[in-house]
């Protein structure tokens, strides 16, 4: 005999509770001559007849009663099983390692959805630190790790979270007192503030109006690692500097920051990334479907 066909199974026990083929067929979204199909072939496998069939009623042999007594019992157990599997997938526990860029606490939205998601699934630990880069996310025994623009290593899997929104800044009293950029090459002429591990390094890059970009080489006065340490020297007046809108937003709606080149700045995208594997483990997957819906 062959190994137990679990659809042949589930297909005679679907008739016997309905005791309608037609029924059946409905509840299972298949055609009334597949399942009689299947009932056959269920029949054929087992070398005896399971159900008598007349034009208006339905009854089972002797070896179908046995037999649906204990393919229901079957069936049972393995939705006994696949509950408790949904179960423990709902109630996660363990530890769950994060690594982000440290400009990302300031990031309200992001900070919102990792705290619903530790509300939800209270049994599981996150240990968020910081850290620049993806990184070797095995060795450095990272489950998951946020990045800010394309991911420079194909090796890894990663989902797109969100866009962020990036400005070009300066204080109104730079601004008088050094005039007001109007196009990207402007900035050749003015003191700029850039991020040390900027992607372009010592490039801007800007949309044109033809829907490319180009890179503007910047007269950089200052670098840093600290994007937050910038936007403050922006707002004491140093210079023009660049930063995602999270970090501004507030400063340039109070009037103390101004918004520059605005038709000119564009967006870059925050992924979250994790290691490739044959199988990602429930917390992984869980972690990153909240973080997408």
């Amino acid at each position: 005999m062959k190994n137990l066909n679990l659809n042949l199974v589930t297909t005679f026990c679907t008739v016997v509770n309905h005791n309608s083929f037609s029924r059946a067929a409905d509840e299972l979204v298949l055609s009334k001559s597949v399942v009689s199909k299947q009932i056959r072939q269920l029949e054929s496998e087992l070398q005896c007849t399971l159900i008598q069939r007349t034009t208006r009623t339905l009854s089972l042999t002797e070896h179908g009663r046995y037999l649906f007594e204990r393919y229901s019992k079957i069936l049972d157990d393995i939705k006994d099983t696949h509950d408790v599997i949904d179960q423990r997938n709902e109630t996660l526990s363990g530890s769950l390692k994060l690594r982000l860029p440290i400009v990302l606490e300031h990031d309200m939205d992001l900070i919102q959805k990792i705290s619903s998601f530790s509300k939800r699934y209270q049994s599981v630990q996150l240990d968020i630190i910081y850290g620049y880069g993806v990184g070797d996310l095995v060795s450095d025994d990272i489950d998951l790790a946020f990045h800010i623009g394309a991911i420079p290593d194909s090796s890894f899997r990663c989902r797109k979270i969100k866009s962020l929104g990036t400005k070009v800044i300066a204080s109104t009293n730079y601004l008088q007192n050094n005039g007001t950029p109007t196009v990207p090459t402007d900035l050749k002429d003015h003191r700029c503030m850039n991020y040390r591990s900027c992607l372009t390094k010592d490039k801007w890059r800007f949309n044109s109006s033809d829907n490319s970009h180009e890179f503007v080489e910047l007269n950089s006065v200052i670098r840093s690692d600290s994007e937050r340490m910038l936007v403050e020297m922006a707002k004491n007046g140093l210079g023009v500097s660049c930063a995602l809108d999270f970090l501004v937003n507030d400063y340039i709606d109070a009037g103390e920051l101004v918004s520059l080149l605005n038709d000119y700045t564009w967006s870059t995208d925050l992924y979250i990334v994790y290691p490739s594997a044959i199988v990602t483990s429930n917390k992984v997957r869980a972690f990153i479907d909240h973080l997408t819906s």
